[in-house]
């Protein structure tokens, strides 16, 4: 690889394609030709697929080889791609390729096809922006820069003499082999249909004002202030995970704009909420006029739409009311706030990189829990500041009474349960079902619960705000005055628990001399019932999920007759006015959870896990 004979300086935030179309005017080169010179593609490589990668970032060999080409450095080739960015603007990130993937454009990037500002193109008046152009910058590639503050006006979106690209992505450089092109000439291809006739490019010069764009609105000072804040936040003093979260949470409160047209129209003035409508009917109408309630995940290309979309999405996240405005937008677009609806798909797809607060916001009305075994979005803890291992896996009475009990209704046993597994979920991070298995809460058959979202969700019929308030209030009060109970530890010295024989013909014989016939009955089915309710009491946790291990060790007829028993013996169990043998039995069992209780916190006893059962001729003592 030889140096070119001539080179050309950078010029100050221009991009790379920039760069190719400026030096190759200057030596007449196709950017083509400079891109195979630099051996970045093959020399037997279409002209029509040029890696958009190379915008993005550009590996070091690379770079360093271009930079010997161009006389250049290393550093000043790669400050011609987007990478400065890529830690704060996640698009560029979620485009780069991976591990053999190809690249996939994100929708909030303009790879091949960025708004430009004619004046910018003119240049500075100096000899070689004269000659070649002014640039090309960097930051058009993005959709949050819709206006020149340096201008004080917006963006151009398309060619105003073919009126190209439309709303598309285009390769990274347009007509990559054509040498005779201005850099400021449009390079879109026309009558590329036209039979028998060969392409040729527009070649219309982008860098004068025509009538129309002179007759355009100009920005207002409000709309510059927040461009210029857009492209503060691109740089430092900003914190880098702070941008990131930002500008995802800018995605997302725009895509909530899109998808809810037009109940959200009253978020924008009439003239911007009329170019949206335009853009909302061609996004959204399909065939025969049908509503199509995809979310389309874009920004509009027209600059004016965009910016003012964007400063609405911008005042709605700083909303105070912005749980009730999701869930009122949500629930009049799409009938209820839940994790079918088209934007709680797309928050689900991106709530691991937005901020804190909006997931505190959008989770409640979307229901979006990850599975288990699938953690892409997984939430991370939400520094709650009480442990997780302190939460029963069926909430505390009281704790349900005090904050839960207006707001649950017939739901009480659903909302308990999920109350519980999103405290562990806010205090551990990760997914919903990674927070139930933690508090020992197993798939179970459907038959057991009411209705097949009942262990996932538990806000079925409840408002879910409310809902989240009443659970954020609890929250706190955990973290100022946090349980003393390690219920885990309760949990785990209680797996595969039962009373063994032993101590189980003891405590029947604490019953009064009157209950002779329930003491001849003391089998293995009671003892099993018996230590459930044990279990219950000393983990705080729901009978359905206790452990049944002598109950596992019976022939299949056997468990079915034991569980066609087991809710009328826990009924007896757990309702006020008990039959007399349960009202008797309940208390003792009742000290006897207690001193089990205080055996594990202390350490003081030995828990026996597995007792032998009784023999066939003891199961079938009458």
């Amino acid at each position: 690889m030889h140096p070119l004979p001539r080179s050309l300086e950078y010029l100050s935030g221009e991009s790379l394609v920039s760069y190719l179309l400026r030096l190759g005017h200057r030596l007449d080169l196709s950017p083509l030709h400079l891109m195979r010179a630099a051996d970045w593609i093959k020399h037997d490589a279409s002209p029509h697929h040029v890696p958009g990668s190379l915008l993005l970032d550009l590996p070091k060999p690379q770079a360093e080889a271009f930079a010997r080409l161009t006389g250049q450095t290393a550093r000043e080739v790669s400050a011609l791609t987007l990478a400065q960015w890529r830690d704060r603007y996640p698009p560029i990130a979620h485009s780069l390729p991976d591990q053999g993937r190809r690249m996939r454009p994100d929708a909030w990037l303009y790879i091949g096809s960025p708004r430009f500002c004619p004046s910018c193109l003119t240049g500075d008046g100096t000899r070689v922006q004269q000659l070649h152009g002014g640039p090309w910058r960097k930051l058009w590639h993005l959709p949050i820069i819709f206006a020149c503050t340096e201008h004080r006006t917006y963006l151009e979106a398309e060619c105003p003499h073919c009126g190209q690209p439309h709303d598309k992505q285009g390769p990274l450089v347009q007509r990559a082999n054509d040498h005779t092109l201005h850099p400021a000439q449009c390079r879109w291809t026309v009558n590329a249909a036209a039979p028998r006739r060969k392409s040729s490019a527009c070649a219309g010069r982008l860098d004068r004002l025509t009538d129309a764009g002179r007759d355009r609105p100009r920005p207002t000072a409000d709309i510059l202030r927040f461009q210029k804040s857009l492209r503060g936040r691109l740089k430092s003093p900003t914190r880098t995970t702070d941008a990131s979260e930002y500008f995802t949470d800018l995605r997302l409160a725009t895509a909530l704009i899109n998808a809810t047209w037009p109940h959200s129209r009253d978020l924008l003035d009439t003239d911007t909420a009329e170019r949206i409508d335009a853009n909302s009917r061609k996004l959204h109408d399909g065939p025969g006029g049908r509503r199509n309630q995809q979310v389309h995940d874009m920004p509009p290309r027209d600059p004016i739409a965009c910016g003012a979309l964007l400063m609405a999405a911008d005042r709605l996240l700083s909303r105070d009311d912005l749980p009730e405005l999701i869930s009122d937008l949500t629930r009049a677009a799409f009938g209820s706030p839940s994790s079918r609806t088209p934007w709680a798909v797309l928050y689900d797809r991106h709530k691991s990189d937005c901020s804190e607060r909006l997931r505190h916001v959008a989770e409640p009305v979307t229901r979006a829990f990850p599975r288990v075994n699938g953690r892409r979005g997984t939430p991370a803890p939400l520094r709650t500041g009480y442990p997780a291992e302190h939460i029963p896996a069926f909430l505390e009475l009281d704790w349900y009474q005090r904050y839960l009990a207006n707001c649950a209704g017939s739901e009480s046993k659903v909302v308990r349960r999920a109350a519980a597994v999103r405290l562990v979920q806010w205090a551990r991070g990760g997914a919903y079902d990674d927070a139930a298995e933690f508090l020992g809460i197993p798939p179970v058959p459907t038959h057991l619960l009411a209705g097949r979202e009942t262990r996932r969700s538990g806000w079925t019929r409840c408002n879910p705000l409310e809902m989240d308030r009443a659970l954020r209030a609890l929250a706190s009060e955990l973290q100022s005055r946090p349980p003393l109970i390690d219920y885990r530890r309760r949990r785990q010295a209680l797996h595969e628990w039962v009373l063994s024989i032993d101590t189980w013909r003891a405590l029947v014989r604490e019953l009064p001399p009157s209950l002779a016939q329930f003491r001849a009955q003391t089998d293995d089915r009671k003892r099993q019932d018996a230590s459930v309710f044990v279990w219950t009491l000393v983990t705080r946790g729901e009978h359905l999920f206790a452990p049944r291990p002598l109950e596992a060790a019976q022939p299949t007829e056997v468990q079915q007759q034991w569980a066609a028993r087991r809710n009328t013996t826990w009924f007896q169990f757990s309702r006020p006015d008990p039959l007399r043998h349960y009202a008797d039995l309940r208390p003792v069992l009742t000290n006897f959870a207690q001193r089990l209780a205080w055996d594990i916190d202390t350490g003081a006893g030995q828990i026996i896990k597995s007792p032998p059962v009784l023999t066939h001729s003891e199961q079938s003592r009458p």
